[in-house]
């Protein structure tokens, strides 16, 4: 029989029934709370809505007055601003020009001519806007001042007294020093003929030109003149300043008038005076005069014009294409009676539109309520899913340091019984770096005695689960890995095309195999790199943690490997690596030429012909050198320390300096090929023509080696060497030319084809020539035309 409930686990019990709606008193208030709760969110966002949208209107309807009548008096105010802007802007320049009329005296230019042009000098400088000084007589004399480039005056004198004309250049720095002085006989300049000179005359006043563009300075401006009489009223002189607007167009540029709006000066007609732009006027054309208001190409400003001229000027607003424009048109009268217009157009929107934005912006603050309350339940939701991320990356990373540990640590124990590293161990090795570096590929290389080598001791592939060795890679066909090899520091290619120090291993190894990405620890041992551990295609992000420190203690334990297994390798490195550049004696061929010339006169009688009869028109064991350039596209660009117009003319200049010094006998280029050959009728000279292009393929191997180093590029460039024979044709030139063809040059160039990158490979023939003067290494096999079945070298450098 069951126990009845405690009385605090029936006061518990009914709590619970209470708040979960559960019990008899509480269903109803559990289902009008629910109701509650659900509808007071919509019924706050709906109030809000509403007191926002009140408020909006409220702002915009206030705002909207307010803004009115502040657009009013702040356009007022800008009418008053560029006023005294105006006379502040024009008033040293006329006050100057009245001062310069007082230097002058009503004289001529050849009297007060030095006065005036003292009196210019000096009060030049203080005066920004006045550009230059004109000084003007009835007979065409003239004086011209004006600033140059250096900060100081020139001063241009055209003498036309005694029926002669002379014009005359005074060149002054900053100083105020003459640094030249310069006649100009081309010079047809007559003053007489100017606008500002022909206004004053005949204005007998002060007179303003239009705006225009100065010739000298490309700047728009306006000129004063100001004639002056003599006793008898005649025509004494016109005085005259050139005054840039560039400072009142900067004015008009920098004031704020709503969002879009613009201030402009123009003047009774219509014509534009001053600008808020700097290419309103053509810089090409210094003859043209300022437009008229509709020639701006603002259909605005084209509107604004044709209403001015029939309502007249003043304060109005337009209603333009369904926009509301503010137009004001104040007259602003200058010092001498000249009547320029302030025009001010601005929309109507740039003072009341804040108040549209205002509303919307009130209406749309529910939602921004609402987006934020959704932001911070997402962003916790984030933080949430970031939080498992960062859990699942550290337990990746955990589990992958664990895995490299445990495999080092089998290793160091390998590494510690009697065989060490060794035969089977090796192999445990490269499977156990496989496995714990989740890598494609694990190699392990050794580096030869003569340290430019690198033999593959294991191998293991994890795609195939199979072990393979004997691979080589050599220093000359990949000196960047080899020179960071030797500096002892790990390579960490992401992407091995694009690093320079990988490159030539991802196009020769990597690549064929589908791999991008390695890391190259070298092996140290006293140090001095000893080989190298590759891991190829390793696995990235989280699963890479700990990757450096597994390979480059097992760099040690295979340190300890190698130093164990060849005690005293370096002394015996010179002759070990002599004996490894040779085959040996008893695999060599008793004479590779006789047996080339009896495929060849073989060939010969298929095709109906005989060695005799071509002897006249070929030549014997002639040495023969193919150079396979880069090709065109990677070296049109022009090197930065040439001087040439290409790579190509610098490389081309090098061969040909090369190719001179070695003494060949012929060199000929075709598209991306240099043929360079040594023969002579002599068949003792065979050795010694021999030499002479293999000195110059050594050289032109390591001359466009520095090339890539110079350039920081990579040319794909092979080279080729064979001895045997080849046809001679000569053509009808002055002198005649010699052409080499078929034979010892077909070898060559298919040799050259099929090399590896910045390598020379060499044919049986030369092998068997160059080889006490030359290393050499095996390469294979090959079938070659017109000499079956050949062995093939590559050519290292001297003995």
């Amino acid at each position: 029989m069951a126990r009845p409930p405690k009385p605090a686990a029936r006061t518990m019990t009914n709590v619970m029934a209470v708040l979960t709606g559960t019990g008899r008193s509480g269903r109803n208030e559990a289902s009008w709370w629910t109701w509650l709760r659900r509808s007071l969110p919509v019924m706050g966002v709906v109030a809000v809505v509403l007191l926002i949208s009140l408020i909006a209107f409220y702002v915009y309807e206030s705002n909207r007055r307010g803004a009115v009548v502040l657009s009013n008096d702040l356009i007022t105010a800008i009418d008053r601003r560029v006023e005294v802007q105006m006379h502040a802007y024009l008033s040293p320049a006329q006050q100057f020009l009245e001062l310069a009329g007082a230097a002058a005296q009503g004289r001529d230019v050849a009297a007060g001519g030095p006065e005036a042009e003292r009196f210019a000098l000096s009060a030049l400088p203080t005066v920004g806007p006045v550009t230059g000084f004109s000084y003007a007589d009835p007979e065409g004399n003239f004086q011209f001042i004006v600033r140059n480039e250096q900060g100081g005056y020139d001063t241009k004198t055209i003498d036309v007294r005694n029926g002669a004309r002379r014009v005359t250049w005074v060149r002054r720095d900053a100083a105020g020093k003459v640094t030249a002085t310069e006649t100009d006989p081309t010079d047809t300049f007559d003053p007489r003929t100017r606008p500002w000179y022909q206004g004053a005359e005949q204005s007998k006043k002060p007179f303003w030109t239009p705006t225009y563009l100065f010739f000298t300075v490309k700047k728009p401006g306006i000129s004063l003149a100001v004639p002056s009489y003599d006793a008898d009223g005649k025509l004494a002189n016109v005085l005259g300043v050139d005054i840039e607007l560039a400072t009142l167009c900067t004015f008009l540029k920098q004031l704020d008038i709503g969002v879009s709006g613009k201030a402009l000066i123009i003047d009774k007609q219509g014509r534009v005076v001053a600008y808020p732009s700097d290419d309103w006027l053509p810089a090409d054309r210094p003859d043209v005069t300022s437009p008229m208001l509709d020639e701006l190409g603002d259909p605005v400003l084209t509107r604004v014009y044709n209403r001015l001229r029939v309502e007249g000027y003043g304060r109005q607003v337009l209603d333009i294409d369904e926009r509301r424009i503010i137009v004001s048109s104040e007259p602003v009268r200058m010092l001498s009676g000249h009547d320029w217009v302030v025009l001010i157009v601005v929309p109507e929107t740039d003072f009341v539109g804040f108040v549209v934005d205002s509303g919307w912006a009130a209406l749309l603050m529910s939602l921004v309520v609402v987006l934020l309350v959704a932001g911070l339940t997402g962003l916790m939701a984030w933080r949430s899913m970031l939080a498992d991320r960062r859990a699942s990356a550290a337990a990746t990373r955990q589990q992958a340091l664990e895995l490299r540990t445990q495999a080092f640590v089998d290793l160091a124990q390998g590494a510690a019984t009697a065989d060490g590293l060794a035969g089977g161990n090796l192999q445990s090795a490269t499977e156990s770096a496989a496995t714990a570096c989740d890598a494609k590929r694990v190699a392990i290389w050794r580096l030869t005695a003569d340290r430019r080598t690198l033999t593959c001791e294991d191998c293991f592939d994890r795609t195939v689960e199979d072990h393979t060795a004997g691979l080589e890679l050599h220093r000359d066909e990949m000196p960047h890995l080899f020179a960071a090899l030797d500096k002892g520091m790990p390579i960490n290619a992401s992407d091995a095309s694009r690093d320079r120090r990988t490159s030539e291993l991802f196009a020769s190894y990597l690549k064929p195999l589908g791999i991008s990405r390695a890391y190259l620890a070298p092996i140290v041992a006293a140090g001095q790199p000893i080989g190298l551990l590759s891991v190829e295609d390793p696995r990235q992000g989280d699963r890479a943690a700990g990757l450096a420190a597994f390979c480059d203690a097992l760099s040690i334990l295979l340190a300890l490997r190698f130093t164990a297994a060849t005690p005293g390798a370096p002394a015996a490195a010179p002759a070990l690596a002599a004996a490894a550049m040779a085959p040996p004696a008893e695999e060599r061929p008793p004479d590779s030429f006789l047996q080339r010339q009896a495929r060849l006169e073989r060939t010969l009688l298929q095709q109906g012909a005989a060695l005799e009869d071509v002897r006249e028109a070929s030549v014997d064991r002639a040495a023969v050198g193919v150079i396979k350039l880069p090709t065109w596209t990677s070296v049109t660009q022009r090197p930065s320390n040439g001087g040439q117009r290409t790579a190509m003319d610098e490389i081309v200049h090098e061969l040909r300096l090369s190719i001179e010094q070695s003494g060949a006998t012929y060199a000929a280029m075709l598209d991306d090929q240099i043929v360079v050959a040594a023969f002579s009728p002599e068949a003792d000279s065979v050795g010694e023509n021999a030499r002479c292009v293999a000195t110059a393929m050594l050289a032109l191997r390591d001359r466009l080696i520095e090339f890539e180093d110079q350039w920081g590029t990579s040319l794909d460039f092979r080279l080729a060497i064979d001895i045997g024979t080849v046809m001679i044709s000569t053509v009808g030139t002055e002198p005649p030319t010699r052409s080499l063809w078929g034979g010892a040059l077909g070898v060559a160039k298919v040799l050259a084809a099929t090399a590896g990158r910045r390598s020379v490979a060499a044919s049986e023939t030369a092998y068997e020539v160059l080889s006490g003067d030359f290393l050499f290494r095996p390469r294979g096999s090959y079938f070659l035309p017109e000499t079956g079945t050949m062995r093939t070298f590559v050519m290292v450098g001297r003995t």
